[in-house]
């Protein structure tokens, strides 16, 4: 197997029921005012969760986006540690399912 598909496992398999939660916490603090509570956006040109849109990506590269930000989302480098970006793109995942 290669590193990145070693990586995803790892993460995958590391999240706990805290994790989560913790992730939603994460996600109604810093994304939700964009994104909608629930996923459903509420500002123009953001992604909806619900559709799963932008989600179509490895761990590492969401939390990467998360981390750098993208157009008018603000980067969160400095602000959310590694755990929490992890934290927050698992809970990404399950939005819309």
């Amino acid at each position: 197997m290669n590193k990145q598909l070693l990586f995803a496992i790892f993460c995958l398999s590391s999240f706990s029921a805290a994790a989560n939660n913790n992730g939603a916490d994460l996600y109604q603090r810093h994304c939700a005012q964009c994104h909608g509570s629930d996923g459903e956006p509420v500002m123009p040109g953001a992604a909806n969760f619900n559709l799963q849109q932008g989600l179509n990506q490895s761990p590492k590269a969401l939390a990467l986006r998360i981390e750098n930000g993208k157009r008018s989302c603000p980067p969160f480098a400095g602000i959310l540690n590694e755990q929490q970006l992890y934290d927050l793109v698992s809970h990404l995942r399950k939005m819309g399912r």
